[in-house]
């Protein structure tokens, strides 16, 4: 708890600059930051056209200064430290302290199509939607058997900035993954608080063994298309997709949460996910309702339970549920209850990544 607290502390003193309320012009200036999210395109049932989303995030970095001695203490770093935690400390903390900038309303173009967005929200977010045609979609970039398509801000005048996203077609029947990202494909110990705490923001992201390459094994041999759904906030996106580019996951979908130090105090980044991830499924699932999902967990939260709840719900479209076991609570009547009415050949836990039975997981 001490750590927690001594962290609200410290990214609540920053908070009264942070989320300005002045509304400014859609130029983006100078000082400001864009950052796109991965965006999907899809088609609607019965429709030739693609609705295709942007969303995306605008911000002032700020100066995070020193790291004060009562987090210093709460964490257990030196005075005198000035090693590698202290430097990721500030790294990812910096991500929370950010002036964002409310009532932009920004342009972006595809090829040479311009489509204005919506204006940003009080988090600095702002998301926009439109429907095109697929000649308009041509790709402009591909990537590991992925066709993306490239889109960029448009900037002033002189700016040579290159602010520049991607979006994902994604066909109306196939097979997708949807998988957890906190001790599912990256270590995060999740059920240890303080562990949990360090391993989020003071040390360097550690990987799942194995679990890259099956899922570049899904994507090139299955054209698998990947949603990573993770209850962290959006502030950690930045050093979380350059962990995942670095140990070569497939380029996917993100959902995140929306958190500002305004709304909640910092407990709730890893507050109870039930709720959160019963809906994101959701809306994936009847966006999508021609294609077959394979979800991907761990035993740390509550990840068997939501997923027997999804499948029982949309039996066919789930196909297959993977469980990492993690920590203690892993006993079979667990996971039977979790997975009642599910067929015993719908679901596997694993401890380690080879004890994935790959034709069984892919064979339905």
């Amino acid at each position: 708890m001490k750590i927690i607290t001594a962290i609200v502390a410290l990214l609540t003193s920053f908070s009264v600059t942070a989320d300005g309320w002045w509304f400014s012009s859609d130029k983006i200036k100078d000082d400001e930051q864009v950052i796109f999210f991965p965006s999907e395109a899809y088609q609607k049932p019965g429709s030739q056209e693609w609705t295709t989303g942007f969303h995306g995030w605008i911000f002032e970095p700020e100066s995070f200064g020193e790291i004060n001695s009562i987090v210093r203490k709460a964490l257990d770093i030196p005075d005198d430290d000035h090693n590698e935690k202290n430097s990721l400390l500030k790294q990812r903390l910096q991500w929370f302290i950010v002036d964002n900038e409310r009532g932009k309303k920004l342009s972006v173009k595809i090829d040479k199509q311009h489509f204005k967005l919506n204006k940003s929200t009080a988090n600095g977010h702002f998301r926009g939607e439109t429907t095109l045609n697929y000649s308009t979609l041509k790709p402009a970039t591909k990537s590991d058997n992925n066709t993306l398509i490239k889109f960029t801000a448009i900037t002033s005048k002189g700016d040579q900035r290159d602010f520049s996203g991607e979006i994902h077609p994604i066909p109306s029947k196939g097979l997708s993954v949807i998988s957890d990202i906190d001790d599912t494909i990256k270590i995060s110990q999740v059920t240890n608080k303080k562990e949990l705490i360090k391993n989020t923001f003071m040390r360097p992201f550690k990987i799942a063994p194995g679990m890259s390459e099956l899922y570049r094994q899904w994507h090139i041999n299955n054209n698998a298309i990947f949603h990573y759904v993770s209850a962290s906030p959006w502030q950690l996106y930045p050093p979380l997709s350059s962990f995942m580019n670095e140990n070569r996951f497939p380029k996917g979908l993100f959902h995140m949460k929306s958190f500002r130090l305004k709304d909640s105090s910092f407990m709730n980044l890893f507050s109870d996910p039930v709720e959160y991830k019963m809906g994101i499924i959701e809306s994936i699932l009847k966006r999508y309702p021609q294609r077959n999902f394979i979800l991907v967990g761990d035993s740390g939260e509550k990840d068997p339970e939501v997923y027997g709840m999804i499948a029982r719900k949309y039996p066919g479209q789930i196909k297959y549920i993977l469980i990492r076991k993690v920590g203690e609570n892993n006993n079979d009547e667990r996971f039977n209850l979790a997975f009642a009415e599910l067929a015993t050949d719908r679901w596997q836990t694993f401890t380690k990544t080879p004890e994935i039975e790959t034709a069984q997981v892919l064979k339905n």
